[in-house]
């Protein structure tokens, strides 16, 4: 029987990570069915318990070291590094080095195949700092361990420091597979030489996660309290704290209430001249660590007038609940990437907010939805809520664009599953 050891970069609270995991794991197992399966997660949260496999915690975690801890986390990162290349060293003369089960280099040591699940924790828009070493450190225990090393179905680039660049050019040449969910990641695979045989553009494996029931979807609808009616339009809004991150002025402060505000407009707009329903969607949980969605939704539901016709959807669910709950709205405006790939693979006419090339080359590329995503760096009132009718007046067109190319995508993001269990099958 196989092994394979997932490296899931993100954690249990980002249901756009989790729906990367849940749908990875499926895949490969339509192809591969008897194939075992451990997990190193990133965070301390229990949120991938639900899981019937063996887990633990990422060995490396690298942060800029504002504290002792942070510090104690880089130390423990660098011992294992060390180690890994003592075994290394001394595997290449022929002597080797056990790894005891009590270690936490054991998942690697027992694993044929390391896959490594992230989205976009290897580009800057998913990691930055210091902490875009993570990931890489991550893998390179895998490669030092002579284990071939997957990348599924992720985004990749484009680095703005030399030092992180040469790093991803190092570690990116001595994997065995590369899947990268759009052509963007791909051009910058070929413009940075980076030569391994086996490089193949996919497509995100979220596309293939099943939406939880309908029932079940209209019961969580009414647990919370959101107003569903067939005879009112249903506009889905996801948006976090993140993307104002990546407007680009000095004063991020300054972006949030910003962002905020349009935000605010535009759903007033919506509920006073389509007579909508607002359902307010969050993406992504958290502790307090200030990437929490919900944060953002209460700071936008405070501004607007016509609290009336607006839900929010406070508790935590799964990824396959949340699609399901997506999939309900006539319309849907985005900021999280996966929310948006909930939305498009449900059939949903969306408007996708950008601050990352993943967007561009997932639902503006791939799905040929380009002229309704709105740059973060671009956001306006009068921008957004000119794409946002454009998307409604032509919404029957959309979802008609979206019944046509949907099923090739799923298509393309089989292949991911495909590509592993070959490889798997050239294992000794």
């Amino acid at each position: 029987m196989k092994k394979i050891l997932i490296l899931n970069i993100g954690n249990g609270l980002n249901k756009g990570n989790l729906a990367l995991l849940y749908s990875a794991i499926d895949t490969i197992k339509i192809y591969s069915p008897t194939v075992e399966f451990y997990l190193m997660y990133y965070g301390n949260d229990g949120s991938h318990s639900n899981l019937d496999i063996k887990e633990q915690h990422l060995i490396a975690k690298v942060k800029i070291p504002t504290n002792i801890e942070k510090v104690k986390d880089i130390l423990v990162s660098l011992f294992y590094l060390s180690k890994c290349y003592f075994i290394y060293f001394f595997g290449k003369f022929g002597v080797r080095i056990p790894i005891s089960s009590s270690s936490r280099l054991f998942y690697y040591h027992e694993s044929d195949l390391v896959l490594v699940i992230g989205g976009d924790t290897m580009s800057p828009s998913g990691r930055y700092g210091l902490n875009i070493l993570t990931p890489f450190t991550n893998i390179l225990y895998g490669i030092l361990l002579n284990k071939p090393v997957v990348l599924y179905g992720e985004s990749i680039g484009y680095y703005n420091n030399r030092v992180f660049s040469s790093i991803a050019k190092f570690i990116f040449n001595r994997v065995r597979l590369i899947l990268v969910r759009e052509e963007i990641s791909k051009k910058y695979l070929d413009e940075n030489s980076i030569d391994i045989p086996e490089i193949h553009v996919t497509a995100d494996s979220a596309f293939l996660l099943e939406p939880s029931p309908e029932k079940q979807v209209l019961e969580i609808l009414s647990s919370e309290g959101a107003r569903y009616s067939i005879e009112r339009p249903l506009i889905g809004v996801n948006t976090s704290k993140l993307i104002s991150n990546y407007k680009g002025g000095e004063d991020r402060s300054k972006d949030e209430e910003e962002t905020f505000n349009v935000m605010v407009k535009i759903i007033d707009n919506l509920v006073e001249n389509l007579n909508a329903n607002i359902i307010m969607i969050p993406h992504v949980y958290s502790d307090g660590n200030n990437t929490d969605d919900r944060d953002a939704m209460f700071a936008i539901f405070e501004k607007v007038k016509n609290k009336s016709n607006i839900s929010m959807i406070k508790n935590e669910y799964s990824p396959q609940e949340l699609k399901g709950i997506i999939g309900k709205c006539d319309l849907f405006i985005g900021g999280r990437m996966h929310s948006t790939i909930a939305s498009t693979s449900m059939l949903v006419p969306t408007v996708g907010i950008a601050y990352s090339h993943k967007m561009y080359g997932i639902i503006g590329n791939m799905l040929g939805q380009e002229k309704y995503i709105v740059d973060i760096k671009d956001l306006s009132y009068e921008k957004l809520i000119s794409t946002v009718y454009d998307a409604w007046n032509n919404r029957s067109e959309i979802k008609e664009e979206l019944e046509s190319i949907i099923p090739v995508v799923k298509e393309r993001a089989m292949l991911n599953g495909k590509y592993v269990s070959e490889l798997l099958n050239k294992l000794n």
